[in-house]
């Protein structure tokens, strides 16, 4: 699994770990890691976020995270990676939320980057149920992580 991080929005320095960004992508997809797949992970302001959610979901709000799958491309040869998703997190939302959550603001980065990737591997959270489980599981892969850095 390859996983890029671009960071599109002006962000405090030691924020930047793509490492740790790198390893919630790939601690959500799990079981995609097999395959050899691509992820983008692009954080942006909340101007980017409200035209992506616009432009492709036909909201007109500021959001948190939002994350598109793309499908596999008939003509790819096998084996070839592929563009299997891109996650757009907006830095300002986190740092807005973190303390609502008890988050500091790479905690609050985190739970977007970790969600947007649950949501990549198939979860929903249309639900409050659904949503649950995938916060639950989101919390468990930051803690996780957090606690072997």
């Amino acid at each position: 699994m390859i996983v890029h991080i671009f960071y599109q929005t002006p962000i405090p320095t030691y924020l930047h770990r793509s490492g740790i960004f790198k390893k919630c992508v790939e601690s959500a997809l799990k079981k995609q890691t097999a395959h050899p797949i691509e992820v983008n992970v692009i954080f942006v302001n909340e101007k980017e976020i409200l035209r992506v959610n616009k432009q492709y979901l036909n909201h007109c709000y500021v959001t948190d995270v939002i994350s598109f799958n793309n499908e596999r491309p008939l003509f790819l040869p096998k084996g070839e990676p592929w563009g299997f998703g891109d996650i757009f997190v907006c830095y300002q939302v986190a740092r807005k939320n973190a303390p609502s959550f008890g988050h500091t603001i790479l905690e609050e980065m985190m739970m977007y980057v970790t969600h947007g990737a649950l949501h990549l591997s198939g979860m929903d959270d249309h639900q409050p149920q659904e949503r649950a489980e995938m916060d639950r599981r989101a919390e468990k892969i930051i803690q996780k992580l957090l606690k072997n850095k």
